[in-house]
């Protein structure tokens, strides 16, 4: 899987709700690059999903994508 599908699948879990902090305010386009930034931060493993605190759906959602072992 190629750098940006990964940063991709990983924003679309921010915007989901599954981890990260969604920003409320701004457009639509404000909101994506926030979490843009985000998941290359977290596909840099500067930061990191806490597998404890997903919810059911967010843990089969980064197992379904490779995100968490």
């Amino acid at each position: 899987m190629s750098k940006q599908i990964k940063i991709d699948i990983i924003a679309q879990g921010i915007m989901a709700g599954y981890y990260g902090s969604k920003q409320n305010a701004g457009t639509e386009f404000q909101k994506w690059t926030y979490a843009v930034l985000q998941a290359m931060e977290i596909y840099k493993q500067d930061m990191i999903i806490n597998v404890e605190s997903l919810s059911n759906e967010a843990y089969h959602y980064c197992k379904n994508n490779n995100l968490i072992q």
